[in-house]
C-alpha cells in the first residue's frame, strides 16, 4: 500500500504510450463496471484519442488523468486517495481542455466521486444509464418496415455508415463530428469489431435507413435511424435482430448505454424491449 504520509513524493508527469499498461492497471483497480470494462488492447487503441494524458507516480503509477476537447477523466487507485493526487491530476486535464464547458462522468455508487467534482466547481447535468437484457428466452422476430432490407456490414459501407451516424446524431446536445479517419480507426480497428455483428438497413433506393453497430461481446455501440425513416419501427426491429443474433451465439446478455439528454428518448424503446438499468453514472459539467 502506498504511504499516506508524504504528498510531495508524488510526481505528476505527462504520460506517453509507454505508460498505457500502468494506466490500465489503475483503471482496473477503480472497478468502474461493464461500460468501462475495456481489455488492455482496447484501452491501448483508445489512448491516442486523448488530447493529453498524465500519470501520478510514487514508485508505481497510482493515478492518471486524461483530457479531450471538452471532457476530463481522473482515476486514482483506492489506497492512494484523499491525498490531493486527484486534485493535481484534474488541474492538468482541465488546463488541456479546449472549451469553456468541461464535462466529467462519475459512477453514482462511488460515494466520493460527486463530492470531489462538486468541490472543484462541477455541477450535476444529466444521467447515463447502462442497460441490459438477459437472453434467457427466444427474442421475438423483428417486423421490418415496408421496403427495408437488412444485411451485415461490409467494409465498403464504412463511409455511408459514418455519414448516417453524423446525420442521426446531429441534434444530440454533445455531438461533435469527427473526421472519418479517426472514426474508422477507433471503430474498425477495435479488437471488438467484427462485420458479422454490425447490421445495416437499406431502403429501396439503396440508401442506408438505419444501422446497429455491435461489439462482438454483445455491447450495442450505436443504434441509429435516419430522420426520414423514424417512427416506423426500424429501431425496434434492429434491436430485436441484435438480440436474436447474440442469442444464436450463446451470449447471456446484450448491454448498451444511453443517457437522459438523448433527444429521441431511446431508453423508452429499450425498456419496452425488456432492458433494465444495471448501473447509473452521473454526468457533471463545469463552465469556465
Amino acid at each position: 500500500m502506498a504511504s499516506q504520509s508524504n504528498v510531495a513524493d508524488i510526481e505528476i508527469r505527462l504520460a506517453g504510450q509507454e505508460d498505457v499498461e500502468a494506466a490500465y492497471r489503475v483503471l482496473v483497480a477503480c472497478d468502474l463496471g461493464r461500460w468501462f470494462d475495456l481489455t488492455l488492447e482496447q484501452f491501448r487503441a483508445w489512448w491516442p484519442t486523448y488530447r493529453g494524458t498524465w500519470v501520478a507516480e510514487q514508485g508505481p503509477v497510482v493515478g492518471y488523468a486524461a483530457a479531450r476537447s471538452n471532457e476530463v477523466e481522473v482515476y486514482v487507485v483506492p489506497e492512494a486517495r484523499r491525498r490531493g493526487i486527484g486534485t493535481r491530476l484534474l488541474a492538468k486535464a482541465e488546463d488541456a481542455a479546449e472549451e469553456d464547458r468541461i464535462t466529467a462522468t462519475a459512477r453514482r455508487d462511488e460515494a466520493a466521486a460527486a463530492p470531489f467534482l462538486e468541490r472543484h466547481g462541477y455541477r450535476f447535468g444529466s444521467e447515463t444509464w447502462l442497460m441490459q437484457i438477459d437472453l434467457d428466452r427466444e427474442p421475438p422476430e423483428p417486423v421490418w418496415p415496408e421496403g427495408i432490407a437488412v444485411r451485415s456490414f461490409r467494409v465498403e459501407d464504412a463511409r455511408g455508415v459514418k455519414e448516417l451516424l453524423d446525420v442521426a446524431y446531429a441534434e444530440e446536445p454533445d455531438f461533435r463530428e469527427e473526421p472519418f479517419e479517426n472514426w474508422s480507426r477507433f471503430m474498425l480497428d477495435d479488437t471488438s469489431f467484427e462485420a458479422e455483428s454490425w447490421f445495416v438497413a437499406e431502403a429501396v433506393d439503396g440508401s442506408l435507413a438505419g444501422a446497429v453497430l455491435n461489439w462482438k461481446e454483445g455491447f450495442v455501440k450505436d443504434l441509429v435511424v435516419h430522420p426520414a425513416h423514424r417512427r416506423r419501427g426500424l429501431g425496434e426491429a434492429l434491436m430485436l435482430h441484435t438480440f436474436r443474433h447474440f442469442k444464436t451465439r450463446g451470449a447471456p446478455t446484450v448491454t448498451l448505454k444511453t443517457d437522459s439528454i438523448n433527444t429521441s428518448q431511446a431508453w423508452r424503446l429499450y425498456e419496452r424491449l425488456g432492458m433494465r438499468t444495471i448501473r447509473t453514472y452521473d454526468d457533471f459539467e463545469k463552465r469556465g
